[in-house]
């Protein structure tokens, strides 16, 4: 997965899903990460949200914390579509604080933006 936010790229490569942030001016920063399969981050400040996971865990939203060398999970719950029901297999993009989720029949966006 691979969200784009100004002049800052995030990748939460397979297999072990560390946190990676690159940038032009500075070093790459790597922080060790819990959560395992997501589709998508979002990440504002010290804050980062991941949508996805494996089998039941696919409609998972869990939300951390960036501390010095890794992400500290500190909520997880399901994300639904404004209905209640679940986005089944939607398309998701990530970008800055922002995931975006579209659910079939895939004519409108649903955002959840973790700066809100």
């Amino acid at each position: 997965m691979l969200n784009v936010s100004g002049t800052a790229a995030w990748a939460c490569p397979y297999t072990d899903f560390p946190l990676v942030e690159i940038r032009a001016d500075r070093p790459v920063r790597v922080w060790t990460n819990r959560i395992r399969g997501a589709h998508a981050v979002a990440v504002h400040g010290d804050r980062v949200a991941f949508y996805g996971g494996y089998g039941e865990e696919r409609d998972r939203l869990a939300h951390g914390e960036l501390t010095e060398a890794s992400v500290e999970p500190t909520d997880v719950g399901l994300l639904t579509l404004p209905d209640g029901s679940a986005p089944g297999r939607p398309r998701v993009v990530a970008r800055g604080s922002r995931i975006y989720v579209q659910a079939k029949p895939f004519t409108a966006w649903g955002v959840f933006d973790l700066n809100d």
